[in-house]
């Protein structure tokens, strides 16, 4: 491991034409620790040292003689971060800022991304592993383009997707329950048309601006009853409600359902036939299976809780989940991506294993 004391004597002289910057390019494959010792070594704020590295291309030291500045990028390059030297000169321009989450889509991989990505954030992989799997799978905020794609280049490829989305850029997606008589006055005085409240003061509310969702949630002051989330970062699931008996050929073509299994899946209507759609897709997903003459609904799959029915298994996998050791037993809720997982390990280990109804 780089100590400080290999660090040489930096000073830090009037800009000449000799001189030059220190920047960091990346994160690369370094540790959150890389941080802590670039501080010390080199007597800046941790603070500056953390936004150099997760907000690369950044500036990290200027006017430096140009054989210290080199020698420096030499040395953080061995803790694995990505360093160039530029001639001295006005700090590069700040990249946009990004919020990255993630999904698991290798279900065999998912231990090998826990350790992946438990070292990328510096905690643990089962703390790292359950970001993914509580939706709706925020792992990093405030990075930029470099960071998102150092962590895409360490993950197991194919194992995760990642979605970044600029929150300057994005649009936002309000979910409220059990709201007060005083906040239901107040979200209906802000709800754009065509969305209402229930009852019960429940309401879903898409396509706010980012001055309108912070407006929102001061104003309503809810944190328990009110969500407010990035909408790239909502994923749906888009159930066949009717399909002709010609539908067949078309089915296979958008959903990839077998034309021979067509008749079958007709009987059990309404059934899902995709799911992790994301919102931007949505809507051309809906008018292609109209023009096909399918019909079909989206479901919010994103806070949806699902439970095991488990049939059988080994006792010993029934332990290493906290379950009693003999079956039929039955799970609690828990979020979906969570019971994919739980299914799948115990499904590995010889059980047979059954989704209960979901419910948001």
């Amino acid at each position: 491991m780089l100590e400080s004391s290999v660090f040489p004597s930096v000073a830090y002289p009037s800009v000449e034409p000799e001189a030059a910057d220190l920047l960091i390019t990346s994160i690369g494959n370094a540790s959150p620790r890389a941080a802590s010792v670039l501080s010390q070594a080199l007597e800046l704020p941790v603070e500056t040292v953390v936004d150099a590295l997760y907000r690369a291309p950044a500036r990290l030291l200027a006017g430096l003689p140009r054989q210290d500045a080199t020698r420096l990028a030499e040395l953080i390059g061995t803790l694995g971060v990505e360093a160039a030297v530029a001639p001295a000169g006005p700090a590069p321009a700040r990249a946009p800022s990004m919020d990255l989450a993630g999904e698991l889509l290798d279900l065999d991989a998912a231990d090998a991304v826990g350790v992946v990505l438990g070292r990328f954030l510096g905690m643990e992989a089962a703390a790292a592993l359950d970001l993914l799997l509580t939706p709706p799978g925020v792992i990093l905020g405030a990075v930029t383009e470099a960071t998102v794609r150092a962590l895409e280049a360490a993950l197991p490829a194919g194992a995760v997707r990642l979605t970044a989305s600029r929150p300057d850029e994005a649009r936002f997606a309000l979910f409220a329950s059990d709201l007060s008589h005083l906040q239901i006055g107040i979200l209906r005085q802000r709800l754009p048309n065509g969305a209402d409240l229930t009852p019960g003061g429940s309401a879903t509310v898409f396509d706010l601006g980012r001055s309108e969702a912070d407006s929102l949630w001061r104003r309503l002051k809810a944190p328990e009853q009110v969500r407010i989330v990035d909408q790239a970062f909502l994923r749906f699931t888009v159930e066949l409600v009717a399909a002709p008996v010609e539908g067949a050929a078309a089915l296979e073509a958008l959903a990839g359902v077998p034309a021979e299994d067509f008749e079958l899946l007709r009987q059990a209507l309404p059934v899902p036939v995709e799911a992790g759609v994301a919102f931007a897709d949505l809507e051309g997903r809906m008018a292609a299976y109209a023009e096909a003459g399918l019909t079909v609904r989206a479901e919010l799959e994103t806070f949806s809780y699902q439970a095991l029915d488990i049939i059988s298994a080994p006792a010993r996998a029934l332990a290493e989940i906290g379950l009693p050791d003999a079956a039929p037993v039955s799970t609690a809720l828990m979020p979906r991506p969570r019971a994919r997982l739980m299914r799948h390990r115990l499904e590995a280990a010889g059980a047979e294993v059954l989704f209960s109804e979901a419910r948001a």
